[in-house]
Order: structure tokens, then C-alpha cells, then sequence
């Protein structure tokens, strides 16, 4: 189902026109909040995608605007898992144990990549519409730390009035149908917002610990394959859809949680929330009782080709020794 079935059956439960332009604000309202508050639940069945990335060591990458919050990674040749951290475990006294095998999340960032001909920027669109898209940028300049302009796309190439040194935001007014790319003077492609958001916004993950290979000794070296949870869109449109099927009757029950906790009215809240919670339960079920979701945890068989460390000839009876 639809953002537009999603409109009716909760304009239908609470008394609200979808078809009304000062009502459908104010649907799409809740409608956007108890999508990001739905999603935020757990990793809904189809809501996970996989997908190979090619990458060198020793730099910092920007992730495309569709991937949202990484679950797992291993590289394509050798299938070894590859570790996530945050920035902080870098400054322990003696970094983490997997450091050579390791992305660090550094956050993100408007650009997808930097800013090198500090200049007037070019905002670009494949078609124009009507009615214009707006753009709004902010960013720093020479004498300036943050100024901001609007941007309306009267013509498929429209000039920054300000010479930027940095981009700090980058955002839309709404929804359209065409991606608005930010070029340098020199045309060169630093940023962009896809056309079913509202902003620019790039993962940024530091890979140079990342192992390094020797190129062209395999295809399949330094790519990674990468398990991600795909980012929400900003939702506007009839025609768009949940990043997971059959989840639209709880999309449905928890925007009338929202408009019940605005009502103030904290008994229909409460049980609105705990039917989204109920149905969300029993999809998950349903989605998994066919599935093989076992973890082994036990030790690899080429693990035990060679003598344990630290024990000698005596390994196999440790509990001797560690007094077990």
C-alpha cells in the first residue's frame, strides 16, 4: 500500500480531508513521525538490503543517501566479517582489537565529498517544475562563518549568488521529482539531495584501517559486502511506499497514537500503541518461522589445526592449570 492509503484510512478514523491541502499538512505531519518512530522499532522483515561496494584503503567514503544505519560488512574475497565502531574506541590507550579490520562512523556530513574550488556553486535539475523548486543553502564564505540564500530552479542550471567555502546545509522544500545536484565552479559533482528527501545527508565512515590488497591480483578485491537498513524517505507523495510491505495498518495505528496523544487523550494513546505493538510482534513472527536465524558460536574446525597459545603441550586439560 500507499502514502495515499495510509491518508485515507486515518483521515477516515479522525475526521480529516486528505484531498484538502491545509488538512493533508497536517496528516502528513503525523504520517512522517509515526513512519521514523515505527522504524526506529527493530529491523522489520524487508527492511534490510545487501549490496557490494567498491572501496580503496586509507581514506574517509561517503555512503549513498539510500543507506541508513549499517548491520553487518565482510569483505567479498576472503568473507571475513569487518568491524563497526564509533570514533571514540580509536583514542583508548591501546585501540580496540580489531583495529586492521574496522570502519569507524565519523557521522554525516551535507557533502558527499569536499569542496576544492572554494567558489560560486551550480544547482542543477534534470527538468524544471512547476511549481519551482526551492533550495535553500547555507554555508560559510570569505569574511563570513554561516550565511544562507535561497536558490529557486526558474532553469535547469541555476548560480550560487555567494562564493562558498564550505557547505554546512543543503535542503528543499519539498518533495519533487527530480534530484538537485550541487556542482563546483568546475562542475564537478560534491553533493545532492535525491528527490524523495528534503536534505542532502551522507554517512561518512573512515576505512583506512581497512585492509590494503595488491590491485588487479583479484575481481574481488576491495569490494565489501554491506548489510544496511535503507534510509526513510521524507513521504509526500501519493504513490510512495514504506521501505517494508505489510506494515501499513500499523503505519495506520500508530498515526492514531500520535493524533491521540495531541487530543490529549491518553486512553486511546495508550491503546493505540499497544495494538501497533501487537501487530508489529505478530508480523515479525509470522515473517521468521520459516527462517534459520541460529548464530553459531562455536570454535571454527581450522581453529584447532594448531596448538593453542599460552597453554604448551597441555592445552586440552587447561582446567589443570586455570584451576577449573
Amino acid at each position: 500500500m500507499s502514502v495515499n492509503y495510509v491518508l485515507q484510512q486515518v483521515g477516515y478514523k479522525v475526521g480529516l480531508n486528505p484531498s484538502d491541502t491545509g488538512q493533508r499538512s497536517v496528516l502528513l505531519r503525523f504520517l512522517n513521525t509515526a513512519a521514523k518512530e515505527l522504524y526506529h522499532i527493530s529491523d522489520m522483515a524487508g527492511c534490510l538490503e545487501e549490496q557490494y561496494f567498491k572501496i580503496n584503503s586509507n581514506q574517509t567514503i561517503s555512503l549513498p543517501p539510500y543507506v541508513g544505519q549499517i548491520r553487518a560488512m565482510r569483505d567479498a574475497y576472503g568473507h571475513k566479517a569487518i568491524g563497526l565502531s564509533q570514533m571514540r574506541p580509536r583514542y583508548n590507550e591501546f585501540n580496540w582489537k580489531d583495529d586492521w579490520r574496522n570502519w569507524r562512523v565519523k557521522g554525516t556530513r551535507t557533502l558527499q565529498s569536499d569542496l576544492t574550488n572554494q567558489s560560486q556553486l551550480i544547482l542543477s535539475v534534470k527538468n524544471v517544475e512547476t511549481p519551482n523548486v526551492v533550495v535553500n543553502i547555507s554555508g560559510s564564505t570569505d569574511g563570513s562563518s554561516s550565511v544562507s540564500e535561497t536558490v529557486v530552479m526558474y532553469a535547469p542550471n541555476v548560480q550560487t549568488v555567494n562564493a562558498y567555502l564550505d557547505i554546512q546545509s543543503l535542503t528543499k522544500t519539498t518533495v519533487c521529482q527530480n534530484d538537485v545536484v550541487l556542482c563546483d565552479i568546475d562542475g564537478n559533482q560534491i553533493s545532492y539531495i535525491p528527490n524523495d528527501r528534503l536534505k542532502a545527508e551522507f554517512q561518512i565512515v573512515d576505512i583506512s584501517s581497512a585492509p590494503w590488497f595488491p590491485p588487479n591480483f583479484n575481481p574481488l578485491l576491495g569490494w565489501v559486502e554491506v548489510l544496511f537498513k535503507r534510509a526513510l524517505p521524507d513521504y509526500s507523495l501519493d504513490n510512495q511506499e514504506f521501505p517494508a510491505s505489510g506494515y501499513d495498518e500499523v503505519w495506520v495505528t500508530k498515526c492514531l497514537q500520535l493524533w491521540f496523544e495531541e487530543q490529549k487523550d491518553i486512553s486511546s494513546a495508550t491503546s493505540a500503541y499497544s495494538k501497533a505493538q501487537q501487530m508489529l510482534a505478530q508480523i515479525h513472527e509470522d515473517a521468521n518461522r520459516g527462517t534459520d536465524d541460529v548464530i553459531s558460536l562455536t570454535q571454527h574446525g581450522h581453529d584447532k589445526m594448531g596448538h593453542r597459545v599460552g597453554f604448551g603441550r597441555d592445552w586440552r586439560y587447561a582446567y589443570r592449570i586455570c584451576g577449573r
